[in-house]
């Protein structure tokens, strides 16, 4: 059995025509972190990308209308 366990997937929607966007972390907000927000890019030609938060959340980016 593993000593981890992802309970819930943080996914974010960005649109469709975003290169830069600014997201909240639930995990973070969820243990009190005083600014739980992540920057993140994805180019246009990408629909979906990971990015991790300073405390090594992953949030996975969704591009909306694709």
């Amino acid at each position: 059995m593993a000593s981890w366990a992802v309970l819930t997937e943080q996914v974010v929607w960005i649109s469709e025509l975003a290169t830069g966007f600014t997201v909240v972390c639930e995990r973070c907000a969820e243990l009190g972190e005083v600014f739980p927000s992540v920057q993140g890019t994805l180019s246009l030609d990408r629909a979906r990308g990971t990015i991790s938060c300073p405390r090594g959340h992953d949030l996975r980016i969704e591009r909306d209308g694709r």
